[in-house]
């Protein structure tokens, strides 16, 4: 069969048509794939895959939003009552009318639970870690007793316009009012092994310390799904705020008087900063609308002639109630000058405590409830002031003519652990604490995201890291210096605390195996009512020691000085010397040698001795 000739377009047309379906394809992906995604038309507008939920879920709110806000159709039901009477006739029995409901039922969209507002509980940041101070003094207790006792003072520097800024972002204007409660303090002591335990840590009851106004208890109640608090408990909350909320009070709360003590004792401030900056602290809240003082007070009695405190007159129960009475009166002065409401409340408070004393007359009576009175109105007239636009709110009022003062970026804060008998003679211990910070919007859980949150009446800090070891110097020393090997005894030099002296008695004390380090004899010592005259008291000589065992040629290498200052170095040879084994009070062992304790240099210390009267 012969061939036939084939022209160049049939030769090529199928490689043509494959070319076009593989354009075609290639637009087709470009166009659905690569480019513009598929869509289709919803509600008149055009969605696609990226946005067809979101679409969906904007078209339920909105069906949702619809339901709540429509008004359903209001249909006027067909009048019956005339049917109504004629039903009732005997004679012509006819139906009842049907019941017919008056509006169809709103579905409920939302799940059911209290609603709140949109701030958060501010965290408290914790505190760096504590400043120690401490020591031994003779405080002045309640009726002027004395006492000896060991006291330790835990400090730590609170970031006021840190949490001012904080408080003010989260809450608003209210976060402008940072309030403070009393510091938390825990303590813990070392072991007899040298170890510490997380375990051991306890509560520190300090002392002295000021005595915050029963807390309110918070207890928020469900109403139709709304949290709310109960009238008279908001009250409450509001009384205890301004209570604690003065700058006054704040000061004796942040920075407590540290115990009374009779000289020559005397307190140590934890130093953080300067006591100079302590002072500036301690004038803001003293003169809060006043300017700065260049020479604030002295507070505490550490510089100058008020370090040594003259001795406080005892006043008799009717005399301290006129001081009161006459305190109260000069404050309602200074209320209705300053138009201040916290002030009014002091004066009613302080009013209240003579009305409720038992031993106060008749005549006190009446006259601290006329006064009580008065400064109830006063409360009410400034309250009213305010309400009405007259008066800036409390905690806004600045004294006339004189600028708002602009207040300090920090405050020192301490607390005492100086209660007597709170602490150990001879034992270690380490501190922690942790801030209380007042919840500002505490009762007002309409305010919260969370509306448990108002509940919380104090907002506390985590706790700070351990301080550093703090020892508390034993009040005995002793030195073994000599024995009798015939009567099985040694004797001791010792040395006491005593009244803010160290004494050393007249003579030695003497003791065998079971024997406890203890002596009462008299004893010189300065007189109490004036330190530079020789009194002669009757004075107990204790340690918390007794004796278990007198080794009378014990072998030692006898300690002598070294090449440098505090360098030791050992005899050659052992010497035979007396060695005594003590016990203490937790069942501890201590060993003591007559060689070491005779050359001991703190035998050296400072005793007191009377002053020689000038000739």
């Amino acid at each position: 069969m012969a061939k036939q000739l084939v022209n160049p377009i049939e030769r090529h047309v199928e490689k043509a048509i494959l070319g076009l379906a593989g354009l075609a394809l290639i637009a087709v992906i470009a166009r659905y794939v690569v480019t513009t995604p598929n869509s289709l038309e919803l509600g008149g507008e055009r969605v696609t895959p990226g946005t067809i939920d979101q679409k969906v879920a904007q078209k339920a709110a909105d069906v949702a939003s619809r339901l709540k806000t429509a008004r359903p159709a209001a249909a006027i039901p067909e009048p019956l009552q005339d049917d109504f009477a004629a039903a009732l006739k005997p004679l012509e029995p006819r139906p009842l009318p049907v019941a017919v409901a008056l509006a169809p039922e709103v579905p409920i969209i939302d799940r059911a639970g209290p609603m709140g507002g949109q701030a958060t509980l501010v965290k408290v940041q914790p505190p760096a870690k504590p400043v120690i101070s401490h020591g031994r003094s003779t405080l002045i207790t309640a009726g002027q007793k004395l006492v000896d006792s060991d006291w330790v003072s835990v400090s730590a520097i609170f970031d006021m316009k840190a949490r001012r800024e904080a408080q003010k972002s989260e809450y608003g204007p209210k976060g402008e009012d940072v309030v403070l409660g009393p510091l938390h303090v825990q303590r813990r002591q070392r072991r007899p092994d040298g170890g510490w335990s997380e375990g051991d840590w306890g509560d520190v009851n300090c002392s002295p310390a000021f005595k915050l106004p029963p807390e309110p208890h918070i207890v928020l109640v469900d109403e139709g799904g709304k949290l709310t608090v109960d009238k008279d408990l908001l009250k409450q909350i509001e009384e205890f705020f301004h209570g604690i909320a003065a700058p006054k009070v704040q000061l004796e709360i942040l920075r407590p008087m540290p115990p009374e003590m009779k000289p020559p004792t005397r307190w140590a401030m934890p130093v953080i900063t300067a006591y100079r900056d302590v002072q500036k602290q301690d004038d803001e809240l003293q003169f809060p609308n006043e300017a700065p003082n260049p020479d604030p007070l002295d507070r505490y009695g550490l510089s100058g002639a008020a370090a040594v405190k003259a001795p406080a007159k005892e006043l008799t129960p009717e005399q301290q109630r006129a001081k009161n009475m006459d305190d109260a009166q000069k404050l309602l002065e200074q209320a209705r000058k300053n138009e201040s409401v916290n002030d009014a409340i002091r004066v009613q408070n302080m009013c209240a405590e003579i009305i409720l004393d038992r031993t106060a007359s008749a005549t006190e009576k009446a006259r601290a409830e006329k006064l009580k009175a008065e400064a109830a109105q006063l409360e009410k007239d400034i309250k009213r002031k305010e309400a009405m636009g007259e008066l800036k709110p409390a905690g806004q009022q600045a004294a006339a003519g004189v600028a708002k003062r602009e207040k300090l970026p920090i405050q020192q804060v301490w607390a005492h652990d100086a209660a007597v008998g709170s602490i150990e003679n001879g034992a270690t211990y380490q501190y922690r604490i942790r801030f209380r910070v007042y919840n500002v919007l505490a009762g007002a859980p309409t305010k919260f995201s969370n509306p448990e949150d108002a509940a919380v009446l104090f907002v506390e800090s985590e706790w700070s890291e351990p301080s550093d070891p703090v020892t508390i110097e034993p009040a005995a020393l002793f030195f073994v210096t000599s024995e009798d090997a015939k009567d099985q005894e040694i004797s001791v030099e010792f040395f006491q605390w005593y009244m803010g002296v160290w004494l050393k008695p007249e003579g030695r004390i003497k003791a065998g195996i079971g024997n406890t380090l203890r002596d009462k004899r008299r004893n010189p010592a300065p007189a109490l009512d004036d330190p530079t005259q020789l009194d002669r008291p009757e004075i107990e000589f204790t340690a918390d020691a007794t004796v278990v065992d007198i080794d009378f040629e014990r072998p030692i290498r006898e300690r002598k000085q070294g090449a440098t200052p505090k360098g030791v170095r050992f005899a050659d040879k052992p010497s035979a010397t007396t060695s005594v084994v003590f016990m203490d009070s937790q069942g501890r062992l201590h060993e003591r040698f007559v060689a070491v304790d005779k050359m001991d240099p703190a035998k050296r210390m400072t005793v007191w001795t009377p002053t020689k009267p000038k000739p």
